[in-house]
């Protein structure tokens, strides 16, 4: 469709008016922000660094008390076994005290039997006797068997060693009753170790044999 020169000069006119409003737009200037507006973003950025500089503050105090916690469940525990210890301690002092004690009322029961004392003295000092070996069994206290048993240093101590028929090694006779407390040694048993002269020359010869055989 053909547009006669009136209606032409009408259409450039409207182009002209666009491009010149589309330029206007473009050279108009940024607003500016108001002296509001800036303080309150120099006022928020401000509030962001405090809260950040809170935070490690923060974090570094939670750090500082997860430290002194676990000192101080060190230092418990540390404080509680060394209470624990000394309770043992005294305990195994006592009863090894008493064990001593035990030790002369025996004697003193076997002495007063033999020697035929009045039968109210031998009742009395039993009587003293079974209340001892009572305490001393709930506190944990066992003797130590060693008759007939094999030698054992953890737990016998070898006064002698005496010529006998039984195995080498064997405890022959006690000297002197060994005590353990709940498993642990309180006093070892002083004990006769019996030395089996033909025993020991039959492993001697089998050893020189072997020893023999071996350079063969």
């Amino acid at each position: 469709m053909e547009l006669g020169e009136g209606q032409e000069g009408v259409v450039v006119m409207g182009e002209k008016k666009r491009q010149l409003a589309t330029e206007t737009t473009e050279d108009q200037p940024t607003p500016k922000k108001s002296s509001k507006e800036e303080k309150s973003e120099t006022m928020l950025r401000e509030t962001m660094e405090e809260l950040e500089k809170e935070k490690a503050k923060s974090e570094d105090y939670l750090r500082r008390l997860q430290y002194l916690q676990a000192d101080f469940e060190n230092f418990r525990k540390r404080v509680e076994k060394e209470m624990s210890d000394n309770r043992q301690f005294g305990n195994q002092r006592l009863l090894s005290d008493l064990i001593i004690v035990n030790d002369e009322l025996e004697l003193a029961l076997r002495e007063a039997e033999e020697s035929q004392e009045s039968p109210t003295i031998v009742e009395g000092v039993g009587m003293v006797h079974k209340r001892l070996q009572t305490l001393l069994s709930k506190e944990g206290v066992e003797k130590i068997r060693s008759l007939g048993s094999r030698f054992n240093p953890d737990l016998h101590d070898a006064a002698l060693r005496v010529e006998s028929d039984k195995e080498d090694g064997t405890i022959v006779e006690e000297i002197r009753q060994g005590y353990t407390l709940k498993g642990k040694v309180l006093r070892p048993s002083i004990v006769k170790v019996a030395e089996n002269s033909s025993e020991r020359e039959s492993k001697s010869e089998k050893q020189d044999l072997e020893e023999i055989e071996d350079n063969e």
